[in-house]
C-alpha cells in the first residue's frame, strides 16, 4: 500500500497499543486470582474463568472475525474490536460479583477476538513480503512484551491497591487506543485492500468456540478435587472433542471455510509451524502465573524486585525478536525457531536452581534465556506460516496466529491453574483431614503444626509446585522443538507420537519429583511419620509476626492474655491477632452472623469438627482443620476469646 511514512508510523503505534493492551490481559489476571477470590467472596475453581472465559472468547470467533474482515475491511474490524474491548475493560473495574466479571470478560474477549487478527494482516499490507518479517517481528515484541510485563505491573498494583487496578489503572490507555484506532485508519472511510466475501462459516465458529469451552473446562476441572467422580464434568469435557469433529467436517465441506485444511495437509512446514507455535504458548503459564506468585508470595520479594527480574525476560524479548525477523527474511526461520525452542526450554530448567533461600539473582540467568528464546522463536515461526500458504490466504493465516496464540496459551492455562490447585489440594486434604479423623494428640499434634507453619503456602510448597510446572511446561516444549527441526517430516502418526513421547515423559517426571515433595506425610493404624525439608515459621512468611493487640471488649486483663495467648497458637497465623484475617491466608472473622449465631458450646463444637473445602457455608474456598484432640480447657479458651472479640 502507498502510504507515507508518518500514516505507517501512526497506524502501527496503534497497533503496537491494542496488541500490548491485549497480551497484558492475558497475563495480568492470573495473579490476581487470590485477592479475586477473597473480595468477590468466591472460590479459585470461579474466579480461574475470569481468565478462561477471555481466553476462550477471544480464540473461538478470531477465525470467523479475520474471515469477515477479509471482506468487511480489516480497519473497521480493528477500529470495533478495540471499542468493544476498551469499553469492556473499563467495565470490568466496576464489577460487583464474579458472574459479572466473568461475562464482561468474555464480552472483552469477543472485542479482542475482532481486532487481533486484522493487526497482522493490516501490517503485511503496509510493507509488504519483503519485509513482513521486520513487522511481524515488532508486532510479536509487542505481544510478547505485554505477556512478560503483565504480571509484574499486575503485582505492583495488587500491593498498593486492589484487584479493580489491574483494569481502572489502563482506562487511559484504552482511551487512547480507541482514538488512536479511529485516527489512523480513518473515521469516515478507513481503507481496504480486500474485496467483500460473498459467505461466512458462522457454524464453523460456534462449533470451534464451544469445543474450547469443552475441552478447556475439562482440563481445568478434572484434576481439581472430587471432579472426576461427577458425570457433568465428563460430559461437557467429552462434548469439547464432539464438536472439535464436528468443526472439522465443517470446513471440509464449506465453500470458504475459515480455514483451509488444505494449508495443512499439503504443506508440512506450514503445520509443524503451527504446532510449535501452539504449544510455546501452551508452556507458558510457568512463568507468567506460577513464577510471579512463587516470587512474591513465597520467596516474599518486593514487587520492585520481581519486576526487574520479569522485565528482563521482556527487554530480552524487544531486543531479539525485530533482529530474528530481519534475519529470518535473510537465513530462512527453521534454524532460528529450534535454536529457540531450545533456549527456552533451557530457562526454564534453570528454574530448578530457584529454591527457598533464592534472591532475585538466582533467577535472572532464567529470565534472560527464555526471553531470548521466545524472541529468536517468534517472528521466524510466523514469517514460515506465512511463507508456506499461498499469498490469497494470508488473511486466514493472520487471524490463525490469533486463534493459535489464544488457545495455546489457554490450553496450557488451563492444565497449569489445576495442577496448581491440585497439588495445593492434596496437601491440604491430607493434613486438614487426618486431624478430623481424630488421630491420637501426638500424631494430630504434628500435622495440625505442618498445617500452621507451611501448609500449602509455604516457600517450600510454592517451590515444589513451581518445580513441577517446570517439568510439565519443559515437556510441553518438547513438541514445539521437535516440530522446529527443519526438513523433518512429520505424518499425523508421527505427530501423536511426539505428543505422545511429551506426556509420558510429563508424567514420569513429576512422578519421579513427587516423591521429594516437603512435608510428605505418611498415614498407617499405628503412628504418623511426619518430614519437613526445613522449619518454617507461620505459613512460611518469615517476614510476618502477629504481636497480639488487646480487645477493647474483654472482660478482664488475665483472661484476655490467656484467651489470645491460646487463640494465637491455633488460629491467629491465619485470622489475625485480633480476627482481622491474614491477607491470602484467611478471612476475616470480625462482624461474622455465622458465629454471631452460634454460642459458646456450639462454636467448640465447630472448632473440633472444622470446616472442608467443598463446605457451602465456606466463602473462602480454604480449609479450617478439626481441633478435636485439644483438650476441652483449650478449646473453651479459644471459643471463648473468639466469641468476645466478633460479638458486638
Amino acid at each position: 500500500m502507498e502510504l507515507s511514512k508518518a500514516r505507517i508510523f501512526l497506524i502501527m503505534s496503534s497497533l503496537v497499543l491494542s496488541s500490548v493492551m491485549a497480551s497484558l490481559d492475558s497475563s495480568f489476571t492470573p495473579i490476581a486470582i487470590p485477592d479475586m477470590i477473597d473480595k468477590l467472596d468466591s472460590s479459585t475453581s470461579e474466579i480461574v474463568w475470569v481468565a478462561l472465559g477471555y481466553l476462550i472468547a477471544a480464540s473461538g470467533p478470531m477465525l470467523l472475525a479475520a474471515k469477515m474482515a477479509d471482506g468487511l475491511g480489516h480497519a473497521r474490524f480493528f477500529q470495533l474490536g478495540t471499542l468493544i474491548y476498551g469499553i469492556a475493560m473499563i467495565a470490568c473495574s466496576w464489577a460487583p460479583d464474579a458472574n459479572t466479571l466473568i461475562t464482561l470478560r468474555f464480552i472483552q474477549g469477543f472485542g479482542m477476538a475482532l481486532f487481533l487478527p486484522t493487526t497482522f494482516a493490516i501490517a503485511t499490507a503496509m510493507y509488504g513480503p519483503k519485509k513482513r518479517g521486520a513487522a511481524l517481528g515488532i508486532l510479536q515484541a509487542a505481544n510478547a512484551v505485554g505477556f512478560v510485563m503483565g504480571p509484574v505491573f499486575a503485582g505492583w498494583l495488587l500491593d498498593a491497591y486492589d484487584w479493580t487496578a489491574i483494569f481502572w489503572s489502563r482506562i487511559p490507555f484504552a482511551i487512547l487506543a480507541i482514538l488512536l484506532a479511529f485516527l489512523a485508519l480513518g473515521f469516515k472511510k478507513p481503507f481496504r485492500f480486500s474485496e467483500p466475501q460473498k459467505s461466512y462459516d458462522y457454524l464453523g465458529a460456534a462449533f470451534l468456540t464451544f469445543s474450547l469451552y469443552g475441552i478447556l473446562y475439562g482440563c481445568n476441572k478434572l484434576p481439581v478435587e472430587d471432579n472426576h467422580l461427577d458425570p457433568f464434568v465428563w460430559i461437557i469435557f467429552i462434548s469439547g472433542f464432539v464438536l472439535f469433529y464436528l468443526f472439522i467436517r465443517q470446513e471440509k465441506k464449506h465453500k470458504d471455510p475459515l480455514i483451509d485444511l488444505t494449508l495443512f495437509s499439503k504443506s508440512n512446514d506450514f503445520t509443524k509451524a503451527s504446532i510449535a507455535f501452539a504449544s510455546v504458548f501452551a508452556s507458558f503459564p510457568v512463568y507468567l502465573f506460577i513464577l510471579p506468585i512463587i516470587m512474591i508470595n513465597g520467596l516474599e520479594m518486593k514487587a520492585w524486585d520481581a519486576g526487574l527480574a520479569l522485565g528482563l525476560a521482556a527487554v530480552a524479548t524487544l531486543l531479539i525478536s525485530p533482529i530474528a525477523g530481519n534475519l529470518s527474511d535473510r537465513a530462512g526461520p527453521e534454524k532460528l525457531c529450534m535454536s529457540g525452542a531450545l533456549m527456552t526450554g533451557i530457562g526454564y530448567m534453570l528454574l530448578f536452581l530457584v529454591n527457598a533461600d533464592s534472591t532475585v539473582l538466582s533467577v535472572l540467568p532464567a529470565m534472560a534465556l527464555i526471553g531470548a528464546g521466545t524472541g529468536l522463536f517468534f517472528s521466524p515461526n510466523n514469517n514460515l506460516m506465512l511463507a508456506s500458504a499461498p499469498p490469497e490466504r494470508a488473511g486466514m493465516v493472520s487471524g490463525l496466529f490469533g486463534v493459535l496464540r489464544q488457545s495455546g496459551y489457554a490450553l496450557g492455562f488451563a492444565v497449569t491453574a489445576s495442577l496448581f490447585t491440585a497439588v495445593q489440594n492434596w496437601f491440604d486434604l491430607q493434613w486438614a483431614y487426618s486431624s478430623v479423623n481424630a488421630l491420637s494428640e501426638g500424631p494430630a499434634n504434628s500435622i495440625t503444626e505442618i498445617y500452621h507453619q507451611g501448609s500449602q503456602w509455604s516457600p517450600e510448597m510454592l517451590v515444589f509446585i513451581l518445580h513441577i510446572g517446570v517439568l510439565l511446561c519443559s515437556s510441553i516444549l518438547i513438541i514445539t522443538l521437535v516440530n522446529s527441526i527443519p526438513k523433518l517430516r512429520l505424518t499425523v502418526s508421527r505427530q501423536l507420537s511426539v505428543g505422545l513421547i511429551a506426556v509420558i515423559i510429563s508424567v514420569l517426571s513429576m512422578g519421579s519429583y513427587s516423591l521429594k515433595a516437603p512435608g510428605m506425610i505418611n498415614i498407617s493404624n499405628t503412628e504418623t511419620v511426619v518430614s519437613i525439608a526445613k522449619p518454617v515459621t507461620a505459613f512460611g512468611m518469615v517476614s510476618k509476626s502477629y504481636d497480639f493487640i488487646e480487645p477493647v471488649n474483654a472482660s478482664t486483663e488475665e483472661s484476655a492474655n490467656l484467651n489470645s495467648q491460646t487463640y494465637m497458637s491455633r488460629c491467629g497465623f491465619c485470622h489475625g491477632a485480633n480476627l482481622e484475617g491474614i491477607d491470602g491466608l484467611g478471612v476475616t472473622l470480625i462482624d461474622s452472623t455465622f458465629l454471631q449465631n452460634m454460642d459458646l458450646e456450639e462454636t467448640i463444637e465447630f472448632l473440633k469438627v472444622g470446616r472442608m473445602i467443598n463446605s457451602e457455608e465456606s466463602i473462602s474456598g480454604g480449609i479450617m482443620p478439626g481441633f478435636s484432640w485439644l483438650p476441652e480447657e483449650e478449646l473453651e479458651e479459644i471459643a471463648g476469646y473468639i466469641k468476645s472479640i466478633s460479638t458486638p
